[in-house]
């Protein structure tokens, strides 16, 4: 038996898969990343992986992201922590620990990291030639900008994506800036990385390094509104606030609760826009036969944004969403948190799912970003810091 099989089945005797376990039971996941690499190691736990999250002895810095549950000592309290450490265990290492920082990485297949590299401390000798490691980090190994550091924020700005989001009269936002989306976009092509360098080494018994770039990450999502685009066409593009000028209407319109977002570009979708204005309104202007024109839609933009919002404004979003759809508009609602819990589609779907937190309430989460045949999902609640330490370093 080969090196790389002898490793494998050493594993394999130590974590027995059970037989609803999932694709990657067995498989043994050093995180020693922030937010970074967070979601992508959450997958790979709940896709059966024992995930390893080396935390210093004051706690990892998810711990210290707010919100924070009340009536939880930290660092114990953090939302952000109970949610992406799902299904993880916490091993607490000092940083000048290097002997116990070597035993655990020793059995790893797969190191997550997310230091720059001026200030790793780990070196290639310190790694086991069969661990394949990622690394998610601002602007890659290479180039002058490699030791750069960065946040949600910059990475968007230095993708170019930035300066197209938002209205045209304010400064530039990032998108979904709460919800640190470049840094989950990152992981997300981390873990893509890494699926791909786990099936190399299982054909090849060589273990390959995953490098991911967050400003090329958030680039390469976006290519309508980025530097793609450009180079095809060379328009520059501007900010558009919550509507595009690809059509109209296109975009999000207010209604009663709220809004929602409508998109016409077909032309069967601005007859039935137009027919349901009209119908509504009163108003015998939309239908004229020089509105199906889209391009002078565009024009007449500010026009046909107060005609439809004469109609979204007499509704709520859920009306506006079933009249729509049986019409054949594309529209949709623009959810609350509130609407979401309470949607019919994913309570029928039974997509949510709960977890404890460390006072044992109980809360409400989603449920896995995809589905397979088999239930073999699971996640563990979130660990309390250093819950494993024992365990990996006795």
């Amino acid at each position: 038996m080969g090196g790389l099989d002898s490793l494998v089945a050493s594993r394999n005797r130590r974590r027995p898969r059970s037989l609803m376990s999932g694709p990657y039971s067995g498989l043994r996941v050093v995180d020693t990343t922030g937010l970074a690499g967070a979601y992508a190691t959450r997958l790979l736990a709940g896709m059966g992986a024992d995930v390893i999250r080396l935390e210093p002895p004051e706690g990892s810095p998810l711990r210290r992201l707010g919100p924070f549950a009340e009536g939880i000592e930290p660092p114990e309290n953090s939302l952000w922590w109970s949610y992406l450490a799902m299904g993880s265990q916490s091993v607490v290492i000092d940083p000048e620990d290097t002997e116990s920082l070597t035993k655990v990485l020793a059995e790893a297949d797969v190191l997550f990291e997310d230091r720059l590299p001026n200030t790793s401390k780990l070196s290639t000798q310190d790694i086991n030639p069969k661990t394949i490691r990622t690394r998610i980090l601002p602007f890659g190994l290479t180039g002058p900008k490699r030791d750069w550091r960065s946040s949600n924020l910059i990475a968007w700005a230095a993708s170019g994506i930035l300066y197209t989001t938002g209205f045209t009269d304010r400064a530039p936002v990032a998108p979904a800036a709460p919800v640190q989306l470049a840094y989950h976009a990152s992981a997300a092509s981390a873990l893509v990385g890494t699926l791909l360098a786990l099936r190399s080494r299982r054909l090849t018994g060589v273990a390959q390094e995953v490098e991911i770039s967050m400003q090329e990450a958030a680039l390469s999502i976006a290519p309508e509104t980025g530097v793609p685009m450009f180079m095809d066409d060379r328009v520059h593009r501007e900010r558009s606030g919550n509507r595009r000028d690809l059509g109209r209407p296109f975009g999000l319109y207010p209604c009663q609760d709220g809004f929602v977002s409508i998109i016409v570009l077909m032309p069967r979708h601005w007859v039935a826009m137009s027919q349901w204005v009209a119908e509504a309104t009163d108003n015998e202007s939309i239908v004229e036969e020089v509105f199906a024109d889209n391009a002078v839609r565009v024009e007449a933009r500010d026009l046909i944004d107060d005609w439809v919002e004469e109609l979204t404004q007499r509704h709520t979003r859920l009306e506006l969403f079933e009249e729509g759809q049986r019409r054949g508009i594309p529209i949709t609602p623009v959810n609350t948190i509130e609407a979401l819990v309470e949607d019919p589609h994913l309570q029928v779907a039974d997509f949510w799912q709960t977890t404890s937190l460390q006072d044992d309430t109980e809360v409400k989460i989603p449920g896995a970003p995809f589905r397979s045949s088999s239930a073999w999902w699971s996640m563990t609640p979130a660990p309390r810091l250093g819950q494993h330490t024992d365990q990996y370093l006795s």
